[in-house]
């Protein structure tokens, strides 16, 4: 390991119990000698990043940065029977979905803490997360699941690729409502170009949807340099860090905007809010609920929305043709993630501009009526079961019953709206 005066390291390993069960993390720990009462964390891929301690050592002797426990969080091992081990990197950082984010909130942190006895500071705005390559993309999809913990994103050429499933990140990114998170971004000209995609224009593309979304966000291009070309670089890391904490001390993270998108479902600043009832909604008699868990009528009643759990397409019947029951129209294909106990809508609902909301695992998945997904709210606290549209959007979980405000002009609207790819 590198010297560097003023860190001492710790080394460790656990093995997975509720979240990635059998696997085996190891895991180097570099702890500042300087005593604070509370210590800012830093989550980090692969092999501790020397030129990141260095650099947020250096910020946080300036004044500039907390004192931060760097964790590096090796790829996954497996061990066999017979002693060999297989490297499960993939499974580690690859996947679309919240395990790995699971395993090192609910399980590493924790375990650290407690075996290491290290005192971490428990505002999500000192926990920040950093990864190049593959462990880029897992950055940020760890902080996407867990917003509620890190606050802090830095991605070096990350691997919005198809590798495990991470090739619609990008995509959800436009869609979802922005999380309180301030990312900082690196590209370098010369990417790999592989079987499961090409990383340069998906960086790309990912620095757009990040813009689009309206986070806050930094990126640096590197010309004629490759794959994470400047990851070890002490003075990129001083760069990157400095922006990552400017104004710490100060400022709260918190979304910038919204999306375009989901601006024009809630108002500026709605959050959900508990409330005491439920809306009841309209029965449906209809042959069709023997197939389906959920149905809607469209706002004029002309078609007949339909939906079940175990199914990512919501359907459509005709509900003006005496054989309207027999068949079905593809109306829409909901986002999911592999793994996840229900692919499709745990239920539906419909506003008076005929936008259809699919509650789901991963979130409220908003349809216009063209059948397009153009926005995902985020969900209310406890386990989804109902969802409804009446003066506001509300939805039921076991925790109880929320209310969030919508647009006005959702709200106030008479007649159904009509939309096509743009609007």
């Amino acid at each position: 390991m590198e010297e560097i005066e003023g860190i001492r390291y710790v080394e460790g390993c656990l093995v997975g119990k509720k979240y990635k069960s059998g696997l085996e993390f190891n895991y180097t720990i570099a702890l500042p000698t300087k005593s604070v009462e509370k210590y800012a964390l830093l989550i980090e891929h692969d092999c501790i990043n020397y030129a990141n301690v260095k650099a947020l050592k250096r910020l946080a002797d300036e004044g500039n940065a907390p004192y931060t426990v760097c964790v590096a969080v090796h790829p996954a091992v497996l061990t066999l029977k017979n002693g060999e081990k297989r490297n499960m990197r993939l499974n580690s950082y690859d996947f679309f979905n919240s395990d790995f984010g699971d395993f090192l909130v609910k399980e590493l942190i924790p375990y650290i803490v407690k075996q290491h006895g290290i005192v971490l500071d428990e505002n999500p705005d000192l926990h920040c997360l950093s990864g190049g390559s593959s462990g880029g993309i897992s950055a940020f999809v760890i902080a996407l699941f867990h917003s509620d913990y890190f606050h802090r994103v830095y991605i070096s050429s990350p691997s919005f690729l198809a590798m495990g499933r991470g090739n619609e990140v990008p995509y959800l990114i436009r869609k979802y409502e922005t999380k309180p998170l301030k990312i900082y971004e690196e590209l370098s000209e010369d990417e790999p170009n592989d079987y499961f995609g090409s990383s340069y224009p998906i960086c790309l593309e990912a620095k757009n949807a990040f813009e689009f979304a309206g986070y806050d966000f930094a990126f640096k291009f590197f010309r004629s340099e490759g794959h994470c070309s400047r990851y070890n670089d002490e003075n990129e890391a001083y760069i990157r860090f400095k922006w990552l904490w400017e104004n710490y001390l100060n400022e709260k993270i918190t979304p910038k905007k919204n999306s375009p998108r989901v601006a024009k479902i809630i108002k500026e600043g709605s959050t959900w809010e508990k409330c005491e009832n439920f809306p009841e909604k309209e029965k449906i008699e209809s042959p069709l609920s023997k197939k389906y868990t959920s149905l809607a009528y469209s706002f004029d009643k002309q078609l007949i929305y339909a939906a079940k759990k175990n199914d990512e397409i919501i359907y459509a019947y005709d509900n003006t043709n005496e054989k309207r029951f027999l068949t079905p129209i593809k109306h829409a294909v909901l986002h999911n993630v592999f793994g996840e106990k229900n692919k499709g809508a745990i239920d539906i609902a419909v506003d008076k501009t005929d936008r259809l909301y699919a509650l789901t695992d991963i979130g409220i998945e908003c349809v216009r009526s063209f059948g397009l997904i153009d926005a995902i709210l985020n969900l209310p606290e406890g386990k989804p079961l109902a969802i409804n549209v009446d003066s506001a959007l509300y939805v039921k979980t076991d925790k109880g019953v929320y209310r969030r405000e919508l647009n006005d002009e959702i709200i106030n609207s008479t007649e159904r709206k009509f939309a096509s790819y743009y609007d």
